[in-house]
C-alpha cells in the first residue's frame, strides 16, 4: 500500500547511501519509489532540505510536503524558506501567503495544512522530531510497497531508523462535504425566499447569490482537483508498471494486483468528485430559477 516512510540516519553520508539502497530496490522490483528526498539537522540544529524529487504531478505535491516538514520540525521562521529549499514554487508560495496573510503563526498553520493535505499525520512527524538529533539526516519518501522486508533489511544494513505512515486522502472528503453543505445552505435560502415578504426578498437573494458564488468556487476548486489527481494516478500507474516489469513472477503478481487497487482507487474518487461538481451546477441552476421567479 502507497505510504510514507521516514528513515533517520546519525550522519548525512549515511542517508544518501541509504537512498542509493532505495534506488535499488526501485529498480530490482521490489519497492516503488515515488518521490523522496533528504533533511538533514546540522550540528546547531537547523534544519533544511538537502535533496529532493520535485519532477512531475507528485514530485511537485511532494516538494510542498518537504517544505511543510522542516517549517513544523524547525518553527514558523523556517517554513518558506524550508519550502523554497525544497525546490517546490509552489510550495513556497503557500508558506510565504500564510506567514503575509496571518504572520508567522499563519504560516504554521499553512505547513500544518499542507501536511494534511499530503496524507501525513503528525504520529509519524512527531517520531522524526525525536529521532533526529544535530548531526542526524532523514530519508523520507513516498512510496508503495507490497512487502516490507525489503526495505526493513537494506535499511537496516544502512543503519537507518524507519518509520512508516499510511498515506490518508482528506482532501476530497472536505471537498466535497463542502459543496454538499452549499448545497443545504441554497435549498434553506430557497424555502426562506419563498416565505419571505417583499421587504426581505432582496436581501435574501442577496444571500443567495453569495452562496451561488461559493459554490462555483468550491467547483472551480473540484475541477482542479480532479486534473491533479488525474495527473497523480498516471505517475503512480508509471512507477507501479516498472515494478511489475522489473520484478520477479511472486513480486510481479503482488505489484499487478496493487496496480488493480490503484485504479479502482482511482475510479472511486473520481466518481465522487464528478458527483459533486454536477451536484453544484444543478444547485446553481436551481437557485437561479427560484430567485427568477420570485
Amino acid at each position: 500500500m502507497e505510504k510514507f516512510v521516514a528513515i533517520v540516519f546519525d550522519t548525512e553520508e549515511a542517508a544518501y547511501k541509504g537512498a542509493d539502497a532505495m534506488r535499488d530496490l526501485h529498480r530490482n522490483g521490489e519497492l516503488a519509489v515515488y518521490a523522496a528526498g533528504i533533511i538533514t539537522k546540522d550540528s546547531e540544529g537547523e534544519i533544511s532540505v538537502k535533496s529532493s524529487a520535485d519532477e512531475g504531478p507528485i514530485g511537485t505535491a511532494f516538494g510542498m510536503l518537504l517544505g511543510a516538514m522542516v517549517g513544523v520540525l524547525a518553527g514558523p521562521v523556517a517554513v518558506a524558506s524550508g519550502a523554497a529549499v525544497a525546490g517546490s514554487a509552489a510550495a513556497a508560495s503557500a508558506a510565504a501567503g500564510g506567514m503575509a496573510a496571518g504572520g508567522l503563526t499563519g504560516g504554521v498553520f499553512g505547513a500544518y495544512r499542507d501536511l494534511w493535505v499530503s496524507g501525513m499525520d503528525l504520529t509519524i512527524l512527531d517520531q522524526v522530531g525525536t529521532e533526529l538529533l544535530p548531526g542526524k539526516s532523514c530519508i523520507v519518501a513516498s512510496v508503495d510497497e507490497v512487502w516490507t522486508t525489503p526495505l526493513d533489511a537494506r535499511m537496516k544494513d544502512a543503519g537507518g531508523t524507519i518509520f512508516r505512515k499510511l498515506r490518508a486522502d482528506a482532501v476530497d472528503d472536505e471537498l466535497a462535504a463542502e459543496m454538499d453543505a452549499y448545497d443545504r445552505e441554497l435549498d434553506d435560502l430557497a424555502d426562506e425566499l419563498d416565505a419571505a415578504d417583499a421587504a426581505a426578498e432582496a436581501a435574501i437573494k442577496e444571500k443567495v447569490a453569495t452562496a451561488k458564488a461559493k459554490m462555483k468556487e468550491a467547483g472551480e476548486k473540484i475541477s482542479r482537483r480532479a486534473d491533479e489527481m488525474d495527473a497523480e494516478f498516471d505517475a503512480r500507474l508509471d512507477a507501479i508498471d516498472e515494478q511489475i516489469a522489473n520484478a520477479n513472477d511472486r513480486m510481479k503478481a503482488k505489484f499487478e494486483k496493487r496496480k488493480a487497487e490503484i485504479v479502482a482507487d482511482r475510479d472511486r474518487r473520481a466518481k465522487a468528485l464528478d458527483d459533486a461538481l454536477k451536484a453544484s451546477d444543478a444547485a446553481i441552476v436551481k437557485a437561479s430559477s427560484d430567485t427568477a421567479l420570485s
